[in-house]
């Protein structure tokens, strides 16, 4: 537990020097390739770009996936400036929009999508405050709401997004927390919100007002395991995973569609890797992908679609670089990126899409700035 917290506090307090040093220590470009850089073109009917927020160079990288071969080519004028100690990263669901937490500075940095060429421009009035300690970043389905949690003031403030400049308005709707807040995750169908609290080893729950964006508890926060960090939820809304980076685990929860509350499922929790940080659902809900912070791999699990248990894919966990954070999927999950935060790249795989299983592509790695922590992914179609 001792070294556990000393991590934390590396990661989300003062000791930014000394976790910064970890980053030189175990850098890995001599093994790391980087595509080349985008070249002026126009967006074809369909394009998939991938943003990695760099928390030791205090920047933005952004990458376009190349369909046929998932690698990521780096766009001409990546990367982008944020703020001091970028933790979270998201993308509006129109993709007009990226926002990013910047834990050092207690302020969102937020761009503007170019819809031509997908680079990036800062929005007028970024960047924005955003209280003490921000860390994780959400939007709200509909676009209308960003939601940010606190660690230290433990609680969720919420803002208005103008739909016509991006720029983010604060409200006076905040919603207490369990102690120390890490994530935030909204349901695909926008009804209901969920805070892991880390030092409390519980989940909270909260409805969705449509209209103002408050968030209303659904009643007692529900226990996890130990220092609960990052979830994800099923695109169907039924189901909630939650990784435990105390422990070696991820919780199961059934969402009742009516009120949002949890009941953890049978099995629960579920043996992932060492410090689980990062987990996600891929787009067809039939994978679950865990990115194991302690034992530099990914866990790749099938999902039983009726009861929610998982299961270790044959082969799993995947090697990754060291120390990875965020595990996403490509919008056709035919690819999964790892950002592993001590070796300063992505790793890229390609998904077996009959068993979930992972394959390292040709080039295992793509460079990002130093310590990368979250990632992103946006698609642009019309």
């Amino acid at each position: 537990m001792q070294s556990m917290q000393c991590h934390l506090s590396a990661i989300r307090r003062t000791g930014f020097k000394l976790f910064c040093f970890g980053f030189i220590l175990f850098s890995s470009h001599l093994y790391a390739d980087i595509a080349p850089l985008e070249q002026n073109k126009s967006l074809s009917p369909l394009e998939e770009y991938v943003y990695s927020a760099n928390q030791a160079a205090h920047n933005l990288s952004a990458y376009r996936i190349d369909q046929r071969s998932g690698a990521l080519i780096q766009l001409s004028d990546s990367p982008y400036k944020t703020g001091a100690f970028p933790v979270s990263v998201k993308v509006t669901p129109d993709r007009r929009f990226v926002y990013v937490t910047n834990q050092g500075s207690d302020s969102i940095t937020g761009f503007r999508v170019d819809n031509i060429t997908g680079q990036l421009t800062s929005i007028e009035g970024s960047p924005f405050s955003a209280g003490n300690y921000p860390d994780a970043v959400m939007i709200s389905p509909n676009g209308r709401f960003v939601y940010i949690t606190n660690e230290d003031d433990n609680m969720v403030r919420i803002f208005q997004v103008d739909q016509q400049s991006g720029a983010l308005h604060l409200t006076d709707l905040t919603t207490k927390t369990g102690k120390h807040p890490i994530s935030i995750m909204i349901s695909p169908n926008g009804h209901f919100a969920y805070v892991s609290n880390f030092y409390d080893n519980s989940i909270s729950s909260y409805r969705i007002d449509q209209q103002s964006g408050a968030l209303t508890s659904s009643g007692t926060a529900t226990a996890t395991d130990g220092n609960p960090i990052y979830t994800a939820v099923t695109p169907n809304n039924d189901f909630l995973y939650v990784s435990n980076y105390g422990d070696v685990t991820v919780s199961g929860f059934r969402i009742d569609p009516e009120s949002g509350a949890l009941t953890e499922i049978a099995g629960s929790p579920f043996e992932s890797g060492m410090r689980p940080y990062s987990v996600t659902v891929d787009g067809s809900g039939r994978f679950v992908y865990v990115a194991n912070w302690g034992s530099h791999d990914v866990t790749a699990f099938t999902r039983d679609a009726l009861t929610g248990a998982l299961m270790k894919v044959p082969g799993a966990p995947y090697l990754s670089d060291w120390f990875p954070y965020a595990v996403i999927t490509s919008q056709h999950s035919e690819y999964v990126y790892v950002a592993n935060n001590g070796s300063n790249n992505i790793s890229a795989y390609k998904v077996n899409r009959k068993t979930g299983g992972l394959t390292p592509q040709k080039t295992k790695t793509f460079n990002s700035g130093f310590g990368p922590y979250s990632l992103a992914i946006g698609k642009f179609e019309y």
